[in-house]
């Protein structure tokens, strides 16, 4: 979803790979193994990429507003249940919470 995003973002722009790769600091074949979905940038050169498109990490890596308030409603149930501490998930919390979902998900199913 991030290369497709990415590809047509450049394209509607009139921005070359060679040219995004110039802005990220990184090699034209890198933009290519991005809108390839061969790899993703790191946090810090994805939001330089929002911020050059003038669009959200979010939007770039194919989330919708209806995914984010599901990913929000999960954040609220799980700090409720004390299966999260902070404001974001731990990979340790994040698989509990995905093991919990899984196991309604196979109760709903039944």
């Amino acid at each position: 979803m991030f290369g497709d995003r990415l590809k047509e973002l450049r394209k509607e722009r009139n921005v070359t790979q060679e040219e995004l790769g110039k802005i990220c600091g990184v090699a034209k074949n890198t933009v290519s193994y991005w809108e390839n979905n061969t790899s993703q940038p790191s946090y810090e050169i994805l939001e330089k990429i929002a911020k050059y498109f003038n669009v959200s990490p979010n939007y770039l890596l194919g989330f919708n507003q209806d995914d984010l308030d599901k990913i929000a409603k999960l954040k609220s149930a799980c700090q409720e249940a004390g299966l999260m501490a902070g404001q974001d998930f731990t990979l340790e919390e994040f698989e509990k919470a995905m093991m919990v979902v899984e196991t309604l998900r196979d109760k709903k199913n039944q």
